[in-house]
């Protein structure tokens, strides 16, 4: 992955984490790695790892939330 694309990826879970806080919910994501999100629950401190293929930003959101929704929801 590129150092464009590793930032475009970071951005992605920026806008993610403020989308989700609109509605109270409050989460941070870290991109590990191509292949690993690592996601915490801010208030609860509970966090998970969540594989994505990261191919590209639509992927790696479909498999955030595809993997940890129920959880995020």
């Amino acid at each position: 992955m590129t150092d464009k694309e590793r930032r475009n990826k970071m951005k992605a879970l920026i806008y993610l984490e403020r989308a989700l806080a609109l509605d109270e919910k409050h989460f941070f994501f870290q991109l590990i790695d191509d292949e690993t999100i690592h996601v915490t629950d801010i208030e609860s401190g509970n966090s998970r790892l969540v594989n994505v293929a990261c191919d590209n930003i639509p992927a790696m959101l479909y498999d955030i939330l595809k993997q940890a929704g129920a959880w995020i929801m």
